[in-house]
């Protein structure tokens, strides 16, 4: 199977799409076609693991399904303690609620899923690296999430990477402890949509490339945009429907409830239901201001009349929005390009009724206040001991309000990320508002006690040094910030640049 970009140019086989990330026009990369569908009843005898392999099989069948299993397996298998099976990361809310699902990934490595999607593209990419012949080493760079720093600086550390994350993003700490001295890290205090901006436009320029080619690197331009990112979405999404599914009867079908922070997942969730699987509905949420909200109401973006909280790290235009607007656009890279060129212009209409029906026809888009939110906390734990987050409890506000009360289907709500990586919201939730104001290692050790949230390795040890860790700040543009970090990197090697 081919891949095409959503900003134009000719189509990649699967391993270019994995292996670049990026396309050469700076694009995403979009199944060329969509696979044959996939029988929910044929998933129903097998595991997990043997899921998701089918699915990533029907996407990329250039791997056979057996080796497809054996990525599957040997990527899961780094998640888990050496004597322990991998925890399956959906559960019931509670035995009284057996309509109800929680999809958490709380209790992985790092404390978000994208300890799954990393690991998969890991053992991916050391496939790819034996059937390259290619004399130029792998340089990974990306204006990443933080959880997706934490997780890939976990995962790859043989790589060589140089990634940029928003000083906002609250995980600076774990990700210095974590850096090897073939890995550098910049915070940057821009938007995270500037900085992708600047990052897609250094993909789509072909002398950045040449310049690293010359000093000896391949780029892989990976982050939330990567089409194995939500390609692994898709497969967790088709595991965990036959994983549920199986002890429902015939007629039962899901609902999934998501923040727009994860639109990778929600991509996920439309490839999977491009194999014809029972998604009833998918449930977005945001809290305010209510940016995606509108622009899915009225075509146009809203400009933020209040300032960022201090933990945001600016995403008015998610990265994956690109690809679900290039759908309703009709693959129309033109069109598309169009919108792109606008959607920091408040005001201005960007889609027209036809799109704007078509968005609304696979996804119901909603905000949330913040002391809704900690309502929404506090009733989850009292009713079914899980503690989630203030992403989560947005996306459950979104479904409450919209969802049909007499809707029969099984819900299952998404929570990305650990919620002690919210922790100002989650202790004022369930501790109260003194606890709140407590340092940040207390916190952190008073909520987990209470909820038996786990604390994961790299969290306990950034929160015991004595003095938090820091990032590099970016002083210049992404592109000399890359020269000169490789520039350095070759000196202190002794190669000559």
């Amino acid at each position: 199977m081919n891949y095409i970009s959503t900003r134009g140019g000719a189509p990649a086989s699967s391993e270019e799409a994995i292996y670049r990330g990026l396309s050469k026009t700076g694009g995403l990369f979009i199944p060329e076609k969509l696979p044959e569908a996939l029988p929910l009843e044929a998933m129903f005898e097998k595991t997990p693991a043997e899921t998701m392999a089918l699915f990533f099989h029907r996407f990329m069948p250039n791997f056979s399904l057996e080796v497809w299993e054996s990525i599957v397996d040997e990527a899961l298998l780094t998640l888990t303690a050496e004597s322990d099976a991998f925890d399956w990361p959906v559960h019931p809310l509670n035995a009284y609620l057996e309509r109800y699902y929680l999809f958490n990934g709380d209790r992985l490595p790092t404390g978000s899923l994208s300890d799954i999607s990393s690991a998969i593209f890991l053992t991916l990419l050391r496939k790819l690296d034996e059937k390259r012949n290619n004399p130029l080493e792998p340089l990974i760079v990306a204006v990443i999430t933080d959880d997706m720093a934490v997780s890939s600086l976990r995962m790859m550390s043989a790589y060589k990477k140089i990634f940029f994350v928003s000083q906002n993003g609250g995980r600076s700490s774990e990700i210095s402890w974590l850096l090897k001295s073939h890995e550098k890290a910049f915070s940057f205090e821009d938007s995270f949509d500037t900085r992708y901006r600047e990052f897609s436009g250094l993909a789509a320029d072909e002398s950045f490339e040449k310049a690293l080619n010359a000093q000896g690197y391949d780029p892989i331009f990976w982050g939330p945009g990567h089409i194995l990112e939500v390609l692994t979405a898709g497969a967790l999404v088709t595991a965990s429907l036959a994983l549920i599914l199986a002890e429902k009867t015939p007629e039962d079908s899901m609902t999934y409830v998501v923040n727009k922070n994860h639109l990778s997942f929600f991509a996920g969730l439309v490839y999977a239901n491009s194999l014809e699987l029972p998604i009833d509905a998918v449930y977005v949420g945001e809290n305010e201001p209510a940016i995606l909200r509108t622009l899915f109401e009225t075509g146009k973006m809203m400009q933020a009349k209040r300032r960022r909280r201090s933990d945001d790290p600016g995403v008015m235009w998610p990265v994956n929005l690109e690809r679900l607007l290039f759908e309703v656009t009709g693959r129309d890279e033109s069109r598309l390009l169009d919108i792109m060129g606008k959607w920091d212009q408040a005001e201005v209409p960007l889609l027209n009724e036809d799109e704007i029906h078509l968005l609304n026809q696979s996804v119901t888009v909603a905000s949330n206040d913040y002391r809704r939110c900690l309502r929404i906390i506090r009733n989850i734990y009292d009713q079914t001991d899980y503690l989630i987050g203030r992403e989560t409890a947005d996306a459950i506000a979104c479904w409450a309000r919209h969802s049909d009360k007499k809707d029969t289907s099984i819900v299952c709500y998404v929570q990305e990320r650990s919620p002690l990586l919210d922790i100002e919201t989650t202790t004022k939730a369930i501790l109260g508002d003194e606890a709140s104001r407590r340092a940040e290692a207390d916190a952190v050790c008073m909520l987990a006690e209470e909820s038996g949230v786990p604390i994961w390795e790299t969290l306990r040890a950034s929160l015991e040094k004595k003095e938090p860790l820091t990032m590099i700040p970016v002083a210049d543009s992404l592109q000399d910030t890359i020269f000169e970090a490789v520039r350095k990197h070759d000196h202190e090697r002794g190669v000559d640049a």
